[in-house]
């Protein structure tokens, strides 16, 4: 008889195949183009590597939510690596300028609906909330993933 998840794994499980699934849409709909725009302050071949690896962290999250869910422990191992390398690599996924920028738009484009402030005025305060939530995120995930209760539920 199989196993079944826990609540804890199910809910993490379904939290990483969204989160990927939105972040996927979200860079699709943008496009390279856009993305090129944000993070201009890289030469067009490291751009590119970034773009791939942003696109290759994406498909992991993606694939790693499967995988907790069908109790693989081989994705309940490369899970924790993943945050671990999150984490280490946050300030690089939120890239100051590449904020900067994306606020501007955001005013250029919907700055009339606010009352008395900017997006941009809102840049350290959102990408110090932004990195925040990725790092505790990553934390929850590494605590609950090496669980011993936890981990018993991916042995076979």
């Amino acid at each position: 008889m199989a196993k079944k998840p826990s609540i804890g794994v199910i809910i993490f499980g379904v939290v990483l195949i969204l989160g990927a699934l939105f972040q996927m849409f979200l860079v699709y709909r943008s496009g390279y183009e856009y993305y090129c725009r944000l993070h201009q302050e890289y030469d067009s071949t490291m751009l590119y590597v970034r773009y791939l690896v942003s696109w290759g962290i994406k498909l992991a999250g993606l694939v790693l939510g499967f995988g907790i869910l069908k109790l693989n422990d081989w994705a309940r191992k490369f899970l924790i690596a993943y945050y671990v390398f999150i984490i280490a690599t946050v300030h690089l996924k939120h890239a100051y300028p590449a904020y900067m920028i994306h606020l501007q738009d955001l005013d250029k484009s919907y700055g009339h609906l606010l009352a008395g402030f900017t997006f941009v005025s809102l840049a350290w305060p959102s990408l110090i909330i932004q990195r925040g939530v990725d790092v505790v995120f990553g934390l929850l995930v590494i605590y609950f993933f090496t669980r011993p209760e936890v981990r018993n539920q991916f042995k076979s």
